[in-house]
């Protein structure tokens, strides 16, 4: 699959910062600008699809898109946890489980086509993926809500045990006790919400409330530092 950068600790940090930017964006456009939690979602949602569209019949490559399309996803995903749990009134522990066996039914699907070398089947694959990442950015905010709302933890702890199950996770692929490409989507499920927790600490009252507009534009000076500085955020694998 084109445009995918190279899975290392700078892919992870840029990961870690869009998933933080997706969840305070996401509240900023839902809530700030009273657009709603179906409004926003159909407009980012349309817009995350068409992007997908284009990204996929675009035969050249562009790392930087590839990242617009992980914070756009982010920004959707957000909205579409707070319409399934909010507005739906599913609440935080159904719609986690709702989304989260979407997600896996997702991976399988990716798994099953994966195999082939057919270049349509190549797009499904890359379709999915993406599916996959929306997927998963839908329950990093319905568990991260869980957490930081519904649990003891809060905002600071739901973080901090999220940060431990990473640290458990990094250490059993170190002793190769799982697969690279099953870290991987570990790691997705877990920064989701990782992000989720994080940006309710920074930019919520319970936490070092900042705000959403002053967060958000800290977040995307800091990813577009990063971004542009090292050279191994443009190597491909």
């Amino acid at each position: 699959m084109k445009n995918i950068p190279q899975v290392n600790f700078i892919y992870w940090i840029l990961m870690i910062i869009a998933t933080t930017t997706g969840e305070i964006v996401g509240n900023y456009i839902s809530r700030d600008l009273e657009l709603g939690y179906k409004v926003g979602s159909v407009i980012l949602v349309s817009l995350f699809i068409i992007s997908i569209i284009y990204e996929i019949k675009n035969k050249k490559n562009n790392l930087l898109f590839y990242w617009f399309l992980i914070i756009v996803g982010n920004i959707a995903g957000t909205n579409v946890a707070d319409l399934i749990c909010i507005q739906l009134e599913l609440g935080t522990i159904y719609g986690s489980l709702l989304v989260i066996s979407t997600l896996f039914l997702v991976l399988i699907g990716i798994h099953l086509l994966s195999k082939s070398k057919n270049p349509f089947t190549e797009k499904k694959v890359e379709f999915l993926y993406w599916l996959a990442i929306l997927t998963s950015s839908t329950f990093g905010t319905t568990s991260g809500d869980f957490l930081s709302n519904d649990t003891p933890l809060g905002a600071a702890g739901g973080t901090i045990l999220l940060v431990i199950l990473l640290l458990i996770f990094i250490v059993l692929l170190v002793l190769k006790k799982i697969s690279k490409e099953v870290f991987y989507w570990i790691t997705i499920v877990l920064i989701h919400p990782i992000g989720a927790t994080f940006g309710n600490y920074i930019s919520k009252p319970q936490g070092l409330d900042l705000g959403n507009v002053y967060t958000s534009i800290f977040l995307v000076t800091l990813f577009s530092i990063i971004f542009f500085t090292n050279k191994q955020s443009h190597e491909q694998i």
